[in-house]
């Protein structure tokens, strides 16, 4: 029976994150992915010779002296990645209704776009970024304990983040903003996590604002390289990782871990199991509630699962720079009430509407002209929706759904094929825990010889 000191469950950014880390440090870890390829949702697939990549679409916080880029030097994965940054005069391209507003690289530069669409909004627009800047600040020092006066100035600016502990981001933007429009593109990124900003917490929506303000960028080759690195370090600390193996339950003896067994009835022993899994299926599957205490059973079950979205992957033979886009996300919102379109979002609201009130579009081959096939772009795009309008699909098979699809679903799927797009196959779900946000450096090295815009480039971290 193989024995390690820690067993990873899932491969996903949290998984391999953990997993590194520990056999950096000395110890016997083994990942378990159940999937055939490893990284969760930084995974990336193939389709028809167009590779796209379902979870990763930008990432921040990459520039020198960056925490994602401190983290990345620091697991040894930077050497094995390079990013391109996206179009630093707009990241994200924000619309709301019939008016659009650019991010760009540069908290300075961001503060003054807005200011010009905005400009009776310009005194509140400094408070939200004066009080957004105090609340990352002051948590990110909550962690420096290396000497007592870190350790006051800490307590010092946590004392002026914790007055938002309790808010929601809607109450961080109605504290200073109130035209509606400004309010619902500062609102526009709220699909990097997914929920309405009032039921986001105030934290949440400062930051992701600030993790992008010094420019967005993207792994060079596609999502799948991150995982690629990490596996690289993993090995060369002599750390391991199986795909293909399905945990079954997480072995217990009196509460104490002994190991996991897999569908094959295979037991592996370890003293510690990390579970990169969701709650529900560490707790509820491959524990068991029947194990948990009372306390934890009530918390499990106030557990409630995120929004899901319907995800759109195709190739197009256009000229997409032609056509007006670049290599930032494209964020579509059809009115200033982005809370309510997100609200919606939590429902099955999407499968009754004729068109989305809210989408996201990005075109990877702008970002990174390497994913180029047949000299055609790939394209993926997003729009939310809620569980339920799948549940009867349950228990159903991949490639057996279309009978069930409403009529408008069928005429899209068999439909005329329209000369400017190329028909890509059905795309299966892709199974695998969440991966999180991401982020990537200033790109130095070496620059990219794509048909891509000015000042976009691609290099590698060191």
């Amino acid at each position: 029976m193989a024995e390690y000191d820690v067993i990873v469950i899932g491969s996903g950014a949290g998984g391999l994150t953990a997993a590194v880390a520990l056999a950096q440090a000395g110890k016997k870890v083994l990942v378990l992915e159940q999937h055939d390829r490893p990284g969760g949702w930084t995974h990336s697939f193939t389709l028809n010779g167009y590779r796209f990549s379902p979870g990763v679409h930008y990432i921040g916080d990459l520039q020198e002296g960056g925490g994602l880029r401190g983290i990345y030097d620091g697991l040894g994965v930077s050497g094995d990645l390079i990013f391109c940054e996206l179009n630093p005069d707009g990241y994200d391209h924000i619309t709301i209704g019939e008016k659009r507003v650019d991010f760009p690289k540069g908290r300075e530069n961001l503060v003054d776009t807005l200011k010009r669409h905005f400009p009776h909004e310009s005194r509140g627009i400094d408070s939200y970024f004066a009080d957004m800047q105090a609340m990352v600040d002051g948590l990110s020092r909550l962690g420096d304990v290396s000497s007592p006066l870190n350790i006051l100035k800490a307590a010092a600016g946590a004392t002026g983040a914790l007055k938002w502990i309790r808010a929601t981001g809607k109450d961080l933007l109605d504290a200073h903003l109130s035209d509606p429009v400004l309010r619902g593109v500062l609102s526009g990124q709220a699909g990097d996590h997914g929920l309405p900003p009032s039921q986001a917490s105030a934290f949440m929506q400062a930051g992701i604002t600030s993790h992008y303000l010094n420019g967005g960028y993207y792994p060079l080759g596609g999502a799948f390289t991150l995982p690629r690195a990490f596996i690289r370090a993993l090995k060369r600390a002599g750390g391991e990782i199986r795909l293909k193996s399905r945990v079954k339950r997480i072995l217990l003896e009196r509460k104490k871990v002994l190991g996991v067994e897999l569908e094959s009835g295979e037991e592996v022993r370890a003293v510690v199991v990390i579970s990169n899994a969701d709650p529900e299926v560490t707790f509820g599957h491959l524990i068991g509630r029947d194990l948990l205490s009372a306390r934890l059973r009530r918390k499990l079950n106030s557990v409630k699962y995120s929004t899901s979205c319907l995800s759109l992957f195709f190739a197009t033979d256009m000229d997409l720079r032609a056509g007006g886009l670049d290599s930032g996300n494209y964020w579509f919102y059809e009115h200033s009430d982005v809370d309510r379109i997100y609200t919606d979002g939590l429902s099955d609201a999407l499968l009754h509407d004729k068109t989305p009130s809210g989408m996201f579009l990005t075109v990877t081959t702008l970002k990174d002209p390497s994913k180029m096939h047949s000299g055609h772009h790939t394209c993926e795009s997003f729009a939310f929706v809620g569980y339920e309008g799948f549940e009867k699909w349950a228990h159903t098979t991949y490639a057996h759904r279309w009978s069930h699809l409403p009529r408008r679903a069928c005429r899209i799927r068999h439909g005329g094929h329209h000369s400017g797009y190329r028909r890509v196959r059905q795309v299966p779900a892709h199974p695998g825990p969440t991966g999180g946000g991401q982020d990537h450096p200033s790109a130095r090295g070496r620059t990219d010889t794509g048909g891509n815009e000015a000042r976009h480039s691609c290099g590698y971290i060191q």
